[in-house]
């Protein structure tokens, strides 16, 4: 089976008596969907005891789907582990770096890195492959589930201790390398054996040395990683050519320290569990942000698509709920992902579980199984746009803007968030705050509905673009620096933010005036800083007569950080106008002409007001061509696959809204062809 865009939903048989099987599938197939996704929980189900494997379930549940036309996506059941490779080795069960041990029976319990539960997860998933590879009714695999998700991205147990030690003597050859690129002559934590080095468990107060943090996120990243290749290797070897491998990723994309972009790489694209409201919000996430997180995942896999294995039908939560969003709005999400970059949408769930931990995460259906309002707008939805979302879903995006993150900072800045403004922790295992800030910076193209890319610093194509946002970068790779350098002087314009420049690649504070190596680039100086916390700082535009006027009658602030600018070569843009400040008149944004190109450096964080006047002019500047519809109107264009001009228009307001002439209702999505 063959499609542009794939429209499936999550589906758990083994939840429910077979009496309702075949009517669900039935159902299934009338409404639209092509494809289920299944058996991601299924290890005690598939062996039962250990090296005895049973496929007879899922042989059922295929057979059924095949005979209405519907195909499967199959996901490796290793997330969970069966109680008897428990009762085999205890030592399997991961440790919180907190000292909390997990048991058995929590998602995510497992040590990635623990022999037993290695070989017993790469004999499942041999078996599988070679049992169901060579069907014509799967067309897709999911590796395993939200790798790393819930706090499970490291483990300091036994185990990984001595994986640890191991990757340490590989990266460093000697401990005296390593002991010089750490800096341990600091504190007197000089190591002489690789075997003396901790694991970093969480400290009753002074934490660990950042190095020592950063490498054991380089480490459990890698680790997971190898978890993930391991099952992609074997799948491939077995699988047919049309059936696709992914793995389900999850917001916020930073807020842990594996790189997804390795993750996927052996891949055929990113996979991605939209959800943006979950658990006791008492809104949705802003709509910017959730164009962040989707541009994020489809620029992780050269593809430039991405799947979205968990999309929001019904509220959500585990153990609280929170705002229940309109179904008008839950289709929204569905459009914005497929406007963003996705070519399948698989809906979570088909309807909600009767027990257990997922009792209040609600499906299309609730457990009465009778048909719900947001059933009936989801349907509604398939049946009405996907002939026209499908003539684009597949084809690439084209973008003249991106904004550049690099994974090590991001690590970095997750351990030390530089100022309160920048520590979010929705969850105790779960820090957001450098996925706020990107959010952030990459707002006024949504708002500007100027269609932006994102991109590591280490796969970024800077030529493909006309303007390059690069916040907070730190650990500053010099190479980089001249690629960057050569582009802008070329003509592109870069946007550089505060603290970039500050540490090199070895984490270590250079030794050069900030902003270190874009110092000449930036044309400025700092000297001085000073975290905002959660407060700000009022600030004075200076670039043209009405921006002055504007920001003297409304005002414009600086949020989270303030670097005090000293300009060389620099133009002020915006200064300090604040008289709590002793620094208030000082420099604060500038714009540096440098060859045919230019920098701007911010200093702060703008707020919205200042970011609204600052990048209209940015984007003029960059000979971009920004178009603001309104508050709550996204805007994003595309080319269907014959060549053909695509306008999505996604109103994420609860009013109508007049835009091009046409009206789109409260939550609503137009979709104009050839214009």
């Amino acid at each position: 089976m063959s499609q542009t865009l794939l429209w499936g939903v999550d589906w758990y048989p083994e939840q429910w008596e077979k009496t309702l099987w075949e009517s669900d599938v039935q159902r299934m197939a009338a409404q639209g969907f092509h494809a289920v996704r299944i058996m991601e929980f299924a290890w005690p189900i598939l062996e039962p005891k250990l090296g005895t494997y049973d496929f007879t379930f899922f042989d059922e549940v295929l057979e059924l789907l095949e005979r209405y036309n519907l195909r499967a996506v199959l996901g490796t059941p290793t997330a969970i582990m069966p109680a008897w490779l428990v009762d085999q080795d205890p030592t399997v069960l991961a440790v919180h770096p907190s000292r909390l041990s997990r048991d058995f029976g929590c998602r995510r319990m497992g040590c990635m890195n623990a022999p037993s539960y290695q070989e017993a997860a790469r004999r499942l998933v041999q078996a599988i492959a070679d049992h169901y590879g060579n069907k014509q009714v799967v067309i897709g695999w999911q590796i395993d589930n939200e790798i790393g998700h819930e706090g499970s991205d490291h483990c300091v147990c036994d185990h990984c201790r001595a994986a640890w030690h191991r990757w340490l003597a590989e990266r460093y050859t000697t401990i005296e390398n390593l002991n010089e690129k750490w800096g341990t002559i600091f504190w007197g934590s000089t190591y002489s054996r690789f075997d003396q080095i901790p694991l970093p468990r969480q400290q009753v107060a002074t934490s660990h040395n950042p190095a020592l943090l950063l490498d054991y996120d380089r480490f459990s990243s890698d680790t997971a990683v190898l978890w993930a290749e391991t099952q992609v290797r074997i799948i491939r070897e077995k699988a047919l050519p049309h059936q696709f491998i992914t793995t389900n990723l999850y917001p916020a994309p930073l807020s842990q320290c594996i790189d997804m972009e390795d993750m996927v790489r052996t891949m055929d694209a990113a996979g991605w569990d939209n959800y943006p409201v979950w658990g006791n919000q008492d809104e949705s996430l802003p709509y910017f942000f959730t164009s962040y997180v989707l541009s994020y995942v489809r620029g992780l896999h050269p593809s430039g698509t991405f799947k979205v294995m968990e999309e929001f039908s019904g509220i959500q939560g585990h153990t609280q709920l929170g705002h229940l969003p309109p179904p008008e709005q839950v289709v929204l999400w569905t459009n914005q992902a497929i406007a963003r970059g996705a070519n399948a949408i698989f809906y979570f769930r088909w309807r909600t579980a009767p027990f257990a931990q997922e009792q209040l995460c609600y499906g299309i259906r609730d457990t009465d199984n009778v048909e719900t309002e947001r059933e009936r707008h989801i349907i509604k939805n398939i049946q009405t746009l996907s002939p026209v979302l499908k003539t684009f879903a597949s084809e690439p995006i084209s973008a003249r803007v991106c904004l550049v993150y690099d994974r090590d900072s991001s690590r970095l800045i997750r351990e030390q968030p530089l100022s309160l403004g920048m520590e979010m922790r929705p969850a105790p295992y779960m820090q957001v705050g450098y996925d706020a800030e990107l959010a952030r910076w990459f707002a006024p193209y949504v708002i500007y509905n100027v269609t932006g890319d994102i991109k590591s610093t280490r796969s970024v194509t800077l030529e493909n673009y006309k303007l390059i946002s690069l916040p907070l970068y730190e650990l500053t790779d010099e190479a980089f620096v001249i690629r960057l350098t050569n582009w802008v002087a070329q003509g592109g314009h870069l946007v550089l933010g505060w603290r970039s420049g500050s540490r090199t690649r070895d984490n270590w504070n250079t030794d050069r005036v900030l902003p270190g190596l874009f110092r000449e680039l930036a044309g400025v100086q700092v000297r001085s800083f000073e975290a905002l916390g959660k407060g700000s700082v009022r600030l004075s535009l200076m670039d043209s007569l009405i921006h002055r006027l504007i920001s003297t009658f409304m005002p414009c602030k600086g949020e989270v950080w303030a670097d005090i600018i000293e300009t060389d070569t620099a133009q002020v843009i915006a200064r300090y106008h604040d008289k709590r400040k002793h620094y208030s008149g000082k420099p604060a944004i500038t714009c540096n002409k440098f060859g045919a190109g230019s920098v701007w450096y911010l200093g702060t964080s703008p707020d919205a007001t200042t970011t609204f006047f600052l990048y209209k002019t940015i984007l003029k500047q960059a000979g971009l061509e920004p178009r603001f519809l309104g508050l709550g109107i996204e805007e994003i264009k595309r080319t269907s696959h014959d060549g053909n001009n695509v306008t999505v228009l996604l109103n994420h307001t609860p009013k109508k809204k007049r835009i091009y002439g046409r009206i789109i209702p409260p939550w609503g999505t137009i979709v104009i062809e050839g214009e």
